[in-house]
């Protein structure tokens, strides 16, 4: 960030610093309101930045990773699914007093725009905010993340689609000239976007982890793995149905309420489960499919799921095999 930001007016840029090290965040927002950045709050607890996040479009958002032991990283994930606040595609870094894998991950899989390892200069903290003016790279959905698309090879083909998300930060930043009503429309029509993309990625792992239980359920093999996968079946289920109101997928709702009946039955008592529960799974999964990529042919999407399934299946077992 820099003093030399044209007629932009940075004192409409909302900024919160959130965190309990005063000794880096007070200079770093000192600094910041030396610039001009006058709307610049430092936050110390989750609630304080939750109750931010919805009194007025935030821009920018650097969160620690420890605040409230983590729960920053919820409050994120509730802003990019669309659950809180009023802009999912607000510029998030967080910072990370631990070099620790599961904690790194686990804020990574937030959504935030950037992760900083501390300990961290006010200068870099600064330079990684400009790049994200500047360079934000452009966002995926899947079932259960949105956020940046962090795949380091190019080369490697997907299916998911990518979003250019509106950079509010940016656009202040650079002085554009920003009409209230107007950001508001453009973020609704990303955000509903996001959602029907979310609930199309929620329709492939529906019939993904129907197909990779299935063949347990042959077989009689109820362990861990597979209890686990139909619990996230009646969770993913479950939230298609919570997501659909107001989409064009509307009509949808009724397979995925009645997938989300079965799949809770048979996740409360997978040992006593009937054969005709067991055998509508298959139906219910590939007619939620269909409904949600009407324009594809049912043999593609198949040979997808298949090919996803392939890909895990070769990962566990390399793992198991380490």
């Amino acid at each position: 960030m820099s003093k030399d930001a044209g007629k932009a007016d940075l004192g409409q840029i909302r900024i919160a610093l959130c965190g309990l090290n005063r000794q880096v965040l007070l200079p770093v927002r000192s600094e910041l309101m030396s610039f001009g950045y006058r709307d610049t709050e430092w936050l110390r607890t989750d609630d304080e930045l939750r109750l931010w996040l919805q009194t007025g479009v935030p821009d920018l958002i650097v969160a620690d990773h420890a605040l409230n032991d983590g729960a920053a990283i919820t409050t994120i994930k509730d802003v990019r699914n669309g659950d809180l606040g009023q802009n999912p595609f607000v510029v998030a870094i967080m910072t990370i007093w631990a070099n620790d894998p599961d904690s790194i991950r686990a804020a990574i899989n937030s959504g935030v725009d950037d992760l900083i390892v501390a300990p961290y200069s006010t200068g870099q903290l600064l330079d990684r905010i400009q790049k994200l003016i500047s360079d934000r790279k452009p966002f995926i959905v899947t079932s259960d993340y949105v956020g940046p698309e962090r795949r380091r090879d190019p080369r490697r083909r997907s299916e998911i689609p990518t979003f250019e998300p509106p950079n509010t930060l940016r656009m202040r930043q650079e002085g554009e000239k920003i009409d209230a009503a107007a950001l508001k429309d453009q973020i609704a029509k990303s955000n509903t976007e996001i959602t029907e993309e979310k609930l199309r990625r929620i329709g492939f792992q529906i019939s993904f982890l129907v197909d990779l239980m299935l063949p347990k359920f042959g077989v009689g093999e109820f362990d861990t793995e597979l209890k686990q996968n139909l619990g996230r079946l009646k969770v993913m289920s479950g939230e298609a149905v919570q997501r659909l109101e107001d989409t064009k997928y509307e009509p949808v709702s009724q397979l995925c309420k009645s997938l989300h009946k079965l799949a809770s039955r048979i996740a409360a008592d997978p040992d006593n489960a009937t054969p005709d529960d067991v055998e509508l799974l298959k139906p219910l999964a590939r007619a939620i499919l269909e409904a949600f990529f009407p324009n594809e042919a049912t043999g593609d999407l198949v040979g997808q799921i298949n090919s996803a399934i392939t890909s895990y299946n070769e990962r566990k077992a390399a793992s198991a095999a380490r």
